[in-house]
C-alpha cells in the first residue's frame, strides 16, 4: 500500500468532485427561495420509506426493473462501509472500521453480506445492460452514458472481488506473484474507478445518485394536489414562470434527481394518446436549459448593480422558447407521473406555473379557456348558465338550505355539474335519495353556492380562482359549516386541501365514502341493484379521488353493497388511467394525438367483454368523458355509464320522483 499515492487520489478526486458540484449547484443558489424544513419527522418518514426504502420501485407495474434497481443501489449501501476502508487500507494495510476486522463476529457477517450483494449488484448491472441493449423498453432513453455507467458498477464489483478474493486464486495453482497482481491491481483499479465513477456524475443524468435522497427529503408535503397559493397582492408579486429564474430551487434540484426511467411515462395520458408532453423530456430539456442559462443565473445572482442584474436576466430567453406552450396545456394535472416517481419530482405545479404566466400576464391562451373564465366570473359556473337555474335541478325535492336556519349534519355541496349538467343532475337526485333513505340530516347552500374554481386555478387563471376561494370560504364559515359531502372529486380537492389557504377547514367527503359509510355503521342496507341486466359493472377510478385523495377502496364498497362485484381494468386504483378532463381540459379542444376518453373506454369495455355492462365512475367530468367515449366507440347498445350513487339507488325500496323534464 502506498500513503502518498492514496493522499494524491483522494485530493485530485475529491477536489475535482468539489469543483463539479459547486458549478452544478451555483444556478440553484439563483432560483427563487421555497423553504422546504417544516415537519423534519415527516421527511424523515419520506426518505426512509421512499429513498431508502426504494418503496415506489417495487410497485407492481415495473417491478422487474425496481428489483434490478435495489440490487444495486443495497450494494452501494452497504459497499460504502467498505470504501472508507479500503482508501483506509491505502494508508495502513490493517486498517479496519471498529468491529469490522475480519476475525470478529460483526466483521464475519459484513463480509458475508457484502459478498452477497456484490454478486446480487453484478446480476442487477447485467439485467439493466440487457434491458438497455436488447430489450430496449419505450421508456428508456437510448444513451451511451447509461451503458457506461453500468460498466463503471460491474467494473466495480470486479475489482472488490479481484482484491478481497485473490489469495484464494493460489488454491487454483496461481503463483504468489500472480496472487499479489491481481489483489494489488484490483485494489488500486478499485479506488481510481470509484473516483473517475464520482467524478463522472455532475456531468450527466446519474447526478441522482448525489441528489435523489435529499431531494425525497425536501418533498412537497401533502396534501400533494394543493397547489401553490400565490401572493397577489405583494410588492414582488409573482405571476408564474417566466423563464428560469421563476422556478424555484426545488424545481432546479428536482430536473437534477431525474433518473430518465421513464416510468411517468408508463400511465401517463398525454404520453400514451400522442399529447406533446412527455415529463421525462421535459426534465431533460429543463436541465440542459438550467446548465445553459447558469452562467446568467449566477452573474445575476452575483451582480451588486442592479443594472447588471437585471441586462444578466434579460439575457434568458422565455420558457415558452425551451418547452413549448402546447406541452404545458396538454397536461391533465392527473398526477400520475407524480406517483411513479422513485425520486418524487414535482412535476404538475411548473406546468401550471407556465398557464399562469400565460394567463395572468402574456394574455396568451386557448378561446374556450376564456368562455369559463367568463361564466365562472359572471354566473360561477363554467357553463356560463343563469346562477338563477342553480336549484333548478331539485325543485321537487323540498330540500332545506343551510340560510334557513336548520340543524344538519351534512352540507350537500352539489357543485357546477350536479346542478347544471342534464346528465350529473341524476347523480344529485340520487345522493338525495341515498341520504333520505338513510336518515341523514342535510341542506345545500341553494343559490348561494359558487364554483370552487378548480378548472380556473389549474388552467392557470389564479386571480378567477382566489377570488372564487374567498367568496365561497366566507359563505361556508358564515353557516359554520363542518362537514360537507361532494359529489365531484374536483371540489372535493379545492375544499378539502385548498381552502386552508383561506381560512376554509372542513371534514370533507365523496359521496361514494359516505355510502360506505353509511353501510357499515348499518344506516343504509341497500338491495342488489336493479336492471343491469347480464353484464358485468367495471370501475373507473377518478385521478382526483384515487390518485390525489387516496379514496380507491370506498366507491367498491359502495358497489359490493349493492350486489355488484366490479371487475377491475388493468388499469386501475393508484394506477387508474385519466379520462382526460382533469386540469381544465375538461373545457379544452383536444385536437392532437388520439382521444383520451376512448382509450380509456376501449380498455373498460375490454374488461366488460362482448356482453357489455356498466362502466361505473364517481365523477361528474368522468362520467361525461367515458359517456362520450363508449359513443365514440359505437357501444352505446351495450355499455353504460352510470356514477356509484346511481348504482346504489337502484337497489333502495323508495324512489324520487323522476327529473322534470
Amino acid at each position: 500500500m502506498n500513503p502518498l499515492l492514496t493522499a494524491a487520489l483522494l485530493l485530485v478526486g475529491g477536489a475535482a468532485f468539489v469543483v463539479s458540484l459547486t458549478v452544478r449547484f451555483a444556478p440553484l443558489l439563483a432560483l427563487r427561495r421555497v423553504d422546504r424544513r417544516s415537519h423534519p419527522g415527516e421527511r424523515l418518514a419520506a426518505l426512509l420509506r421512499f429513498g431508502l426504502g426504494q418503496r415506489r420501485l417495487l410497485d407492481r407495474e415495473e417491478l422487474v426493473p425496481g428489483l434490478l434497481h435495489v440490487l444495486i443501489f443495497a450494494a452501494f449501501l452497504v459497499l460504502a462501509l467498505r470504501t472508507i476502508t479500503l482508501f483506509g487500507m491505502g494508508f495502513s494495510e490493517g486498517f479496519h472500521l471498529p468491529g469490522l476486522a475480519p476475525e470478529a463476529p460483526l466483521g464475519r457477517a459484513y463480509e458475508l453480506v457484502k459478498d452477497v450483494v456484490v454478486v446480487a449488484a453484478m446480476v442487477g448491472a447485467a439485467g439493466f445492460l440487457w434491458r438497455r441493449l436488447v430489450t430496449r423498453p419505450d421508456r428508456l432513453t437510448a444513451s451511451a452514458e447509461g451503458s457506461l455507467i453500468l460498466g463503471f458498477i460491474l467494473g466495480l464489483m470486479v475489482t472488490e472481488l479481484a482484491f478481497d478474493r485473490a489469495r484464494e486464486l493460489a488454491a487454483l495453482g496461481l503463483s504468489p506473484g500472480g496472487v499479489e497482481f491481481f489483489r494489488l491491481g484490483g485494489f488500486w483499479l478499485h479506488l481510481v474507478l470509484l473516483l473517475v465513477f464520482l467524478n463522472f456524475l455532475p456531468h450527466g443524468k446519474h447526478f441522482h445518485i448525489v441528489t435523489a435522497l435529499p431531494n425525497v427529503f425536501f418533498r412537497r408535503l401533502p396534501p400533494e394536489a394543493r397547489l401553490e397559493k400565490l401572493d397577489l397582492e405583494a410588492e414582488d408579486a409573482r405571476f408564474g414562470s417566466a423563464t428560469v429564474k421563476d422556478l424555484s430551487w426545488k424545481e432546479g434540484w428536482d430536473v437534477y434527481s431525474c433518473t430518465e426511467c421513464g416510468r411517468c411515462q408508463t400511465n401517463c395520458p398525454t404520453y400514451v394518446t400522442g399529447k406533446p408532453l412527455s415529463h421525462k423530456e421535459v426534465n431533460r430539456t429543463l436541465r440542459r436549459h438550467l446548465g445553459e442559462a447558469g452562467p446568467d443565473l449566477v452573474a445575476a445572482a452575483r451582480a451588486k448593480d442592479p443594472a447588471a442584474r437585471e441586462a444578466a436576466l434579460a439575457r434568458l430567453p422565455p420558457l415558452t422558447s425551451v418547452i413549448p406552450a402546447e406541452t404545458a396545456w396538454a397536461c391533465t394535472t392527473c398526477g400520475w407521473c407524480e406517483t411513479a416517481c422513485p425520486v418524487l419530482i414535482e412535476n404538475v405545479p411548473r406546468l401550471v406555473d407556465m398557464r399562469r404566466q400565460a394567463v395572468l400576464v402574456d394574455s396568451v391562451f386557448p378561446d374556450e379557456a376564456a368562455r369559463i373564465f367568463k361564466g365562472i366570473e359572471t354566473q360561477g359556473n363554467p357553463w356560463g348558465i343563469g346562477s338563477n337555474k342553480r336549484t333548478e335541478w331539485c325543485e321537487d325535492l323540498d330540500i332545506p338550505r343551510a340560510a334557513d336556519g336548520g340543524e344538519y349534519e351534512w352540507l350537500f355541496f352539489v357543485g357546477c355539474a350536479g346542478a347544471f349538467d342534464d346528465r350529473q343532475r341524476k347523480v344529485s337526485r340520487a345522493i338525495v335519495q341515498i341520504l333520505r333513505e338513510a336518515k341523514v340530516a342535510f341542506a345545500i347552500l341553494g343559490e348561494e353556492e359558487t364554483c370552487t374554481g378548480d378548472a380556473a386555478r389549474r388552467l392557470g387563471n389564479e386571480y378567477l380562482f382566489q377570488l372564487q376561494a374567498a367568496a365561497l370560504t366566507e359563505t361556508l364559515n358564515g353557516h359554520g359549516v363542518k362537514k360537507i359531502l361532494v359529489q365531484c372529486p374536483h371540489c372535493l380537492n379545492t375544499i378539502k386541501n385548498e381552502l386552508p389557504d383561506f381560512g376554509g377547514r372542513y371534514e370533507v367527503v365523496h359521496h361514494a365514502e359516505l355510502i360506505a359509510r353509511l353501510v357499515a355503521d348499518g344506516r343504509l342496507t341497500p338491495g342488489k341493484a336493479e336492471g343491469l341486466g347480464d353484464g358485468h359493472v367495471t370501475f373507473h377510478d377518478p385521478c382526483y379521488l384515487a390518485r390525489w385523495n387516496g379514496v380507491v377502496e370506498a366507491p367498491r364498497q359502495a358497489l359490493r353493497a349493492a350486489g355488484i362485484a366490479p371487475l377491475e381494468m388493468a388499469r386501475s386504483g393508484r394506477q387508474g388511467f385519466c379520462c382526460g378532463a382533469g386540469g381544465g381540459r375538461m373545457w379544452l379542444e383536444e385536437t392532437l394525438g388520439t382521444r383520451i376518453n376512448r382509450n380509456r373506454v376501449d380498455e373498460a369495455v375490454a374488461t366488460l367483454g362482448e356482453q357489455g355492462g356498466v362502466i361505473a365512475t364517481g365523477c361528474p367530468f368522468c362520467l361525461t368523458m367515458v359517456k362520450d367515449g363508449i359513443a365514440d366507440a359505437g357501444k352505446e347498445e351495450t355499455v353504460r355509464a352510470l356514477d356509484v350513487a346511481e348504482l346504489v339507488a337502484l337497489g333502495l325500496p323508495k324512489r324520487e320522483a323522476p327529473l322534470k323534464a
